[in-house]
């Protein structure tokens, strides 16, 4: 059975932790708009359009020349889509891009807006939020605060609870800094499929159904995205994170601040991102960071810059701020041409690996079980145990010793025989897929449906040791 070379195993872990285990063969180009339209009057842009039968939701981007204005989701019925979004636009000409929600080819549009005549006014109309299937709610705006919410009703909120995956949009207010939006914290504590997807100029969030199950909150809960400050950062934090967003997720529960954590119910979140020319070049380098209350920094090892829409994507299992930010990270070893540069540079850039020392990444090296599952590990971001009370007999004192004591506590391994887990022998292709399988069984990552191939579409398949054929 062959082994696994260091430059292969950066390839596929770039593309799982990405796009997931079950997107992997889901992803296709080509456009699934068919058409789409804008106007602009009174500080309102209004775009609809139609798109090909299956599409859930569509992304609609407003440009200035390269200058994204605004990213928005809408909700798709009967095959057609219409939005709103409130920005007072000076006169030029302006493009909107709208895209399948997933992601896709952009089809797109353009309009001009007029100088307005000598001493006109705008008085802006009163805001409202869209929800997918066509209505809308009311919203409040605290000029005093900079933040604006909406109260979503009934219907909305028993479309969630059937299952449904609902979009609410929040139009862009002039100087509003926080979005909010609220609901029983009832309609989150299910075991619901459905989601429930916050939309606004600054962002927009994707909330499980299940979010708050488990948790016993009760009452009303008002989930925020705001944009972060990072003033009160450490000078060099600060410098790192430069202009780039920083955006700020908070939950209330009855007006009351509260925390949450759902390792069962990841929150998606998508940010409006204009890359610089060289982060365009290298874009496996733009990653988001965890700010703890510290001035701490955790990298989230999933998110990364999605051109297809623009944003930075990440999901987060709990509240608080999250910055976009640049990590640029280079081997000696590893050459700008080679054909798993992004791979190694991704990996490194969310310090799922740091490299063999001096430099280089060694991509021709053998991998070992004790570095794969070292990778393996930060990669889902599950940690060691600081403190092993049961460990493997061969686990030593090193940098793998708290990643195998977990992955034998969690079943992820049950070693090679004798309480040994060979930490040292290199890793064959059948041990690698059978540890990365059991890894997502436990934590519930495990790809969905079936992908209509069997082991027998392979020639070798007569050589993958029974223990190893589920995986």
């Amino acid at each position: 059975m062959k082994t696994m070379v260091r430059s292969a195993f950066a390839l596929l872990l770039a593309l799982v932790v990405v796009v997931g285990p079950s997107s992997l063969r889901a992803m296709a180009a080509g456009s699934s708009i068919l058409t789409v339209g804008a106007t602009y009057s009174a500080g309102i842009v209004s775009i609809s359009g139609t798109t090909k039968a299956g599409v859930l939701a569509v992304a609609v981007l407003v440009y200035r020349g390269d200058t994204l204005l605004r990213l928005q989701t809408t909700g798709v019925v009967d095959e057609a889509f219409a939005t709103t979004i409130a920005i007072t636009l000076p006169s030029g000409t302006y493009t909107v891009k709208a895209a399948k929600y997933e992601g896709g080819d952009f089809a797109e549009t353009s309009f001009t807006v007029a100088a307005p005549p000598p001493g006109g006014d705008i008085t802006p109309p009163p805001y409202s939020a869209g929800v997918s299937g066509g209505s809308s709610l009311p919203m409040s705006v605290d000029t005093a605060a900079n933040s604006a919410s909406v109260n979503l009703d009934e219907a909305t909120i028993q479309n969630l609870a059937g299952g449904h995956n609902t979009v609410v949009t929040l139009p862009s207010i002039p100087d509003v800094a926080s979005y909010s939006a609220s609901l029983p914290a009832s309609a989150l504590s299910g075991p619901t499929p459905g989601t429930l997807t916050i939309d606004t100029g600054i962002g927009g969030i994707e909330i499980p159904g299940n979010m708050l199950a488990g948790t016993g909150l009760t009452g009303n809960a008002e989930v925020t995205l705001g944009v972060g400050d990072a003033r009160g950062l450490p000078d060099g934090l600060r410098e790192s994170i430069g202009d780039r967003p920083v955006i700020r997720l908070s939950l209330a529960i009855d007006g009351e601040g509260t925390e949450w954590s759902n390792p069962d119910a990841p929150v998606t979140v998508s940010v409006p991102y204009a890359p610089t020319a060289a982060e365009l070049e290298n874009p496996e380098s733009v990653v988001v960071w965890y700010l703890d209350g510290s001035g701490s920094v955790v990298t989230i090892t999933n998110g990364h810059y999605d051109e297809a829409t623009g944003t930075v994507t990440f999901k987060v299992t709990h509240f608080s701020d999250y910055a976009v930010a640049c990590n640029r990270v280079m081997f000696d070893d590893v050459p700008s041409n080679a054909w798993y540069h992004r791979a190694v540079s991704f990996i490194a850039a969310r310090n799922i690996t740091q490299g063999t020392g001096d430099g280089k990444y060694s991509p021709d090296a053998k991998l070992t079980r004790g570095e794969f599952m070292v990778l393996m590990m930060r990669a889902y971001g599950i940690a060691p145990d600081e403190d092993p009370v049961d460990n493997f007999a061969d686990a030593g004192n090193t940098f793998y010793t708290g990643f195998l004591a977990a992955a034998k506590r969690l079943g992820i391994s049950s070693g090679v025989g004798n309480n040994q887990y060979a930490p040292g022998r290199k890793i064959t292709r059948q041990e690698m897929f059978t540890l990365l399988y059991n890894a997502l069984d436990v934590i519930d990552q495990l790809p969905k449906g079936d992908s209509g191939k069997t082991l027998d579409d392979f020639a070798d398949a007569g050589e993958i040791d029974d223990w190893a054929k589920d995986a």
